[in-house]
């Protein structure tokens, strides 16, 4: 079932929001089944399609290798949990074939996660694979929330947004609140939800911020805080500093929920 000429060559990585291929092609990062450990569809059984390449470099990144563009990427059997390294770049029909596959080999799937990197940075490759094609799984699109208008091409094929609101202060980032606010408005049309990562370093008046655009954009929008976990495992932020940011959010949004990444505390993917 996994093959491919792993001899393509690949150009180097690309930050900008413009794709550098051809859209009947897209980059892969990794495919799995796994439990999803973040936001409103925590516990659920989930097939992951990561994409490679990033528009961010936040600090507290836990996929660097997602980060940029490879010349291969590799696919993780459920059934047999072999791992395959396949050659990018993918055509949507390749992809389609694989999540087929592992339907096929895993029918306790509830969802298919299209995740990163930043997935929005291919989606002309995105709308190819999610509309006017047979896909029997609903959709999440976990994204960092920052590429409003690629959101529109691919939103007639997406169930569910999972969208970051993206913390100078933890990140490293400079601020994008106007773009998760023109996001948000996007966003909102879907079942949505946003997290917010946070540590010690988070500033409390940035997250009551960030809880005052989906308080003023979608009100009845869930806002998870979620603990960064570093390269050891370990969580960045005591219950202090939680209860400190909790409340900075409440002061500005009712639906505020903190939520670590579970499966990280199962030891999963």
């Amino acid at each position: 079932m996994f093959s491919g000429n792993v001899s393509r060559s690949l150009a180097g990585p690309d930050r900008s929001a413009t794709e550098k291929f051809a859209p009947m092609s897209g980059y892969l990062s990794e495919i799995f089944v796994s439990f999803q450990g973040e936001g409103a569809q925590v516990g659920e059984r989930h097939l992951f399609v990561r994409f490679a390449g990033c528009n961010l470099r936040c600090r507290y990144c836990d996929t660097p290798y997602s980060l940029d563009r490879h010349p291969t990427w590799q696919a993780h059997d459920p059934a047999t949990g072999k791992t395959s390294t396949l050659a990018n770049p993918v055509s949507p029909e390749e992809l389609l074939r694989l999540v087929a596959h592992f339907q096929n080999q895993d029918p306790s799937i509830q969802m298919m996660a299209v995740t990163g990197g930043e997935p929005l940075l291919q989606a002309k490759f995105l709308r190819e694979v999610l509309i006017g094609r047979e896909l029997d799984l609903p959709v999440l699109l976990e994204t960092n929330g920052v590429l409003p208008q690629q959101l529109v091409a691919i939103l007639p094929g997406v169930h569910v947004i999972s969208m970051d609101i993206k913390l100078p202060s933890n990140s490293g980032e400079r601020p994008f609140w106007d773009e998760h606010r023109a996001f948000l408005e996007i966003a909102k049309s879907r079942k949505c939800y946003v997290k917010v990562l946070v540590d010690r370093t988070t500033d409390p008046g940035e997250v009551e911020h960030a809880a005052r655009i989906v308080s003023q954009v979608a009100p009845e929008v869930l806002l998870f805080l979620q603990p960064i976990v570093d390269a050891q495992g370990h969580v960045c932020a005591d219950g202090e500093t939680l209860v400190t940011l909790f409340l900075a959010a409440r002061r500005q949004h009712e639906h505020v929920r903190v939520l670590p990444q579970v499966h990280k505390l199962l030891g999963i993917p």
